[in-house]
């Protein structure tokens, strides 16, 4: 069960197969994403190592190492998992995007957060996750509708 639970959406007005694309293109998230600006695996597939670098701060950032677990082209929805020891520290994300209607996509993301430090990084950390998820998604949908 989530200690706590960070979620964003926004409605984006391009076709979800064009901010699929954003979203799959791990290289391109420098030129897009001011809160995640690095990410890196070796390809996108579950089961593969992801690096994340993230901008928690203007003078903070951190690194997480995660494991893909879902890429479903069909779905568009995309998951990972920290790598840390579940007991320790577990954050699973997931990103989904659904039609609105023609030319209308939704953009939906959610991480949720258990372990015997999850209330440690809530006390520390959950405003800058929830204006960093927000932040994610306002990103998205200005390079999706560029």
């Amino acid at each position: 069960m989530a200690v706590f639970t960070v979620r964003a959406a926004i409605a984006i007005d391009a076709p979800l197969q064009h901010v699929w694309e954003i979203l799959c293109d791990l290289p391109g998230y420098q030129a897009w994403n001011h809160f995640v600006p690095g990410m890196e695996a070796s390809r996108l597939a579950v089961g593969e190592r992801l690096v994340m670098r993230v901008r928690m701060r203007p003078r903070l950032r951190v690194t997480s190492v995660e494991t893909i677990t879902a890429v479903d082209a069909e779905a568009h929805h995309l998951a990972w998992d920290t790598r840390l020891p579940g007991w320790l520290l577990r954050g699973v994300r997931h990103q989904y995007l659904t039609v609105i209607d023609d030319g209308h996509t939704r953009y939906t993301t959610s991480e949720a957060f258990q372990g015997i430090l999850a209330p440690l990084l809530w006390l520390l950390f959950v405003g800058d996750l929830r204006r960093g998820f927000a932040r994610v998604a306002q990103d998205l949908k200005a390079r999706s509708e560029a």
